[in-house]
Parts: C-alpha cells; sequence; structure tokens
C-alpha cells in the first residue's frame, strides 16, 4: 500500500478506526499489538500515514476485516461458511475438485429444477 493517496490513507485511516472500535480494542492495544509507538498508531487512523501490507496478518489475526480496511467491501464469515470453509481446507485435492464439480453440475441444473417446480406448482406437467 505504499502508493496511496491522500484520500486513500484518510478512508483506510478511518475504516482501520472503525475496525478497532467494532471489536472492542484501543488505540493502545492495537499499537502494542503492532509493535509501534502510539502516536504512530494514531497517524495511522488520521490517515497521515499508510499503514502497510506487512502489518495487515496481525490485524487479521484478531478479527479485523483486512479487506474492509483496504477495499472497502465487508466480508465477514457467517458461522456456516466459517464451518464450510474448514471442512473445505481439509480436503484432499480430489476432495477439493470433487466439490468443485458438484457446484458446477448444480448450476447447469439449477434452471431445469426451477423450471419444473414452476410447472408443478401451475399444475402444467406438459413442459416437464
Amino acid at each position: 500500500m505504499a502508493l496511496t493517496s491522500t484520500k486513500q490513507k484518510k478512508e483506510i485511516g478511518d475504516r482501520l478506526r472503525f475496525e478497532r472500535e467494532r471489536l472492542g480494542y484501543t488505540e493502545l492495544q492495537i499499537a502494542q499489538l503492532l509493535g509501534i509507538p502510539l502516536e504512530t498508531y494514531q497517524r495511522f487512523e488520521a490517515g497521515e500515514t499508510d499503514p502497510g501490507i506487512f502489518r495487515m496478518p496481525r490485524l487479521f489475526a484478531i478479527g479485523f476485516d483486512i479487506l474492509f480496511i483496504i477495499a472497502d467491501e465487508r466480508h465477514i464469515p457467517g458461522v456456516e461458511e466459517d464451518v464450510l470453509l474448514k471442512k473445505f481446507r481439509t480436503l484432499s485435492l480430489k476432495g477439493r475438485a470433487t466439490v468443485f464439480n458438484t457446484i458446477d453440475a448444480l448450476e447447469r441444473l439449477g434452471p431445469n429444477i426451477k423450471r419444473k417446480i414452476r410447472n408443478a406448482t401451475r399444475g402444467d406437467h406438459s413442459k416437464d
């Protein structure tokens, strides 16, 4: 994030503050976590200084939504997504390929299934 503009630094700083407050941390706690002086961290939130990409893994480890901080896109997985992702990560390559093949098949079948359901609810079985 070395080439951020003044506006981008301000926006990143605002989102960094928002995440810190959302998680209930103080500025001092985050500064200590990052191993930097409090004043340096405060400059990040003020948009005066770019926090840099190498600090993001530590923030991620304590719950910061890094995608939100960097790109202003929110993604905090729900419990079901988190469980599914953990299970997916434990699969072999063959298992992962099977999951993707299943998803592809469902996407291809989706329109046909919708049409059959729609026709069944109308009582029109001639188009099955």
